[in-house]
């Protein structure tokens, strides 16, 4: 054999099997570097925890609402209406609507301790947008669980959750 037609031979054998596979090796360990979920770098962030998780007033009246609750109902703090409400399955895939529920806050959620059915929902319409504020109380209104606003000191009136309470 000529030795151009071995060198020839060669060159192929030596761009086939080394420098296509590396390559498609660079390209794989890029894209699994760009395209991989970034993580969070703990080691130099400062964390505590807060001194208080709630505010005096916040803190005043989830102490009565759990005095008035009476051990027949827990209390769920800060929740949102996507813990509340469930949806249909072909709008719970839709992430817009999933993130407007996530960001609809619910200040007090009471629940019965038998049937862990939501009971009373209370809550500042003042911390949502006046579009949320409406959903909030649409859905709550469509599955029949009561809404009573407070106001922004976080007041109501006790006999008012009493009585939603007691229906």
């Amino acid at each position: 054999m000529n030795a151009t037609v071995i060198f020839s031979y060669a060159f192929i054998y030596f761009v086939l099997f080394l420098i296509v596979p590396l390559v498609i090796i660079t390209f794989v360990m890029t894209c699994i570097k760009f395209f991989k979920a970034s993580e969070v770098d703990m080691v130099g962030a400062e964390i505590s925890i807060k001194p208080h998780l709630l505010d005096k007033e916040s803190m005043h009246f989830l102490k009565s609402l759990k005095a008035i609750a009476n051990k027949r109902y827990d209390i769920l703090y800060g929740a949102s209406l996507v813990n509340v409400v469930d949806i249909d399955d072909s709008v719970r895939h839709h992430e817009e609507v999933e993130d407007f529920m996530e960001h609809c806050h619910l200040d007090y959620v009471v629940v019965d301790n038998e049937s862990s059915s939501v009971k009373l929902v209370i809550s500042n319409p003042d911390d949502s947008s006046p579009e949320q504020a409406k959903f909030i109380e649409k859905c709550l209104d469509y599955i029949g669980v009561q809404f009573i606003k407070l106001d922004k000191h976080k007041q109501c009136d006790e006999a008012l959750i009493k009585t939603a309470l007691a229906a």
